[in-house]
């Protein structure tokens, strides 16, 4: 990263920002958090966080048919409990909301905590927890888990089947069901600077590539030198492949996210040959987004997202969106 002032005013600047390119935003929970100004307090609102150093998740994904708020911590550090009820209780005076939580264990239990505060005071609270990463560790083979990129697709239908009117036992009961059928992994090209303490185990040098990293620099399953984009998209789909249980003429959709530092050239160059795999393949990519959503703070990388679609989901991915960062071209 080198567009900065100072390390200490680095999250306060990023702030002077949002509020010049998002002004449907208002600050709330003491300048913890970010709602949506046209939140009609009858329907449910729905509210993610985590740590800063994400953009533009998750503020950017905050407006009609997605977000209703988010609440924001420091650099790679989720909010704290007491953070998540200022701003939930500043969102809505219904005493009811829905959480969407990346499945980190501070992001778990910040969020368990609130839920715990809230509901001793009465409110009804639901949610869903994003596991969304198939990569492993290389010694145990065990699956991370972590939550990633495709919070924002989970983010997206929930939001636009709340703001339609839907229960809160009826987003709970869609957001398990979406949490099951939707995967990503990342691959990085290099390791953070100013957040080295963070990224122990990643260290890559120039030419190398790291395949199944986290959005905190954390390691992944494999280091190896560098290769065509193809042969990436090769590696990358091969594993998607070991995690559906059904695969052939599925509907899904694609999300192709810059984790950091590509151009928009690298981005199209790697979403062209991840489709054309899939397809291959005998998958139908009926919806598809390419671009910056959950980045990794001065990180070069890229993750790639699939849902399994369902007809109402793809209804509520090709809703339009007021969010600064949810592209509004024209769906596939």
């Amino acid at each position: 990263m080198k567009l900065y002032n100072t390390k200490e005013t680095i999250l306060d600047d990023t702030k002077r920002g949002i509020a010049l390119v998002a002004p449907h935003l208002k600050e709330v929970g003491h300048g913890v958090g970010y709602l949506n100004k046209k939140f009609n307090d009858q329907t449910i609102p729905v509210i993610s966080g985590g740590g800063a150093g994400h953009e533009p998740s998750d503020f950017g994904f905050v407006g009609e048919n997605l977000l209703t708020a988010c609440v924001t911590g420091q650099l790679f550090t989720p909010p704290t409990a007491d953070e998540i009820v200022a701003v939930t209780k500043e969102v809505t005076q219904q005493k009811k909301a829905f959480f969407i939580v990346k499945n980190f264990p501070e992001d778990v239990a910040a969020f368990e905590k609130a839920f715990e505060m809230l509901s001793n005071e009465g409110w009804q609270i639901a949610s869903c927890l994003v596991a969304d990463d198939i990569s492993v560790d290389n010694k145990s083979l065990k699956k991370y888990r972590r939550g990633l990129a495709g919070t924002v697709l989970v983010e997206k239908i929930i939001g636009t089947l709340a703001q339609r009117g839907a229960s809160l036992e009826s987003l709970e009961k869609v957001g398990k069901e979406l949490c099951k059928q939707i995967f990503t992994i990342g691959l990085a090209f290099s390791d953070s600077i100013l957040t080295k303490s963070h990224a122990k185990d990643l260290t890559l040098g120039k030419d190398d590539i790291y395949y199944g990293v986290g959005i905190h620099g954390e390691a992944g399953y494999r280091k190896e030198t560098w290769r065509p984009s193809e042969l990436m998209a090769r590696e990358i789909v091969n594993k998607m492949r070991l995690n559906f249980k059904k695969y052939k003429k599925e509907g899904v959709a694609l999300l192709v996210n810059n984790l950091g530092k590509l151009s928009p050239m690298e981005e199209l160059i790697f979403t062209a040959d991840i489709s054309e795999l899939l397809e291959l393949e005998g998958l139908r990519v009926d919806f598809i987004k390419t671009g910056s959503f959950m980045t990794s703070h001065d990180m070069s990388g890229v993750s790639v997202s699939l849902l399994l679609l369902q007809e109402e989901w793809l209804d509520c991915l090709q809703a339009p969106s007021t969010a600064y960062s949810w592209p509004n071209n024209g769906e596939r």
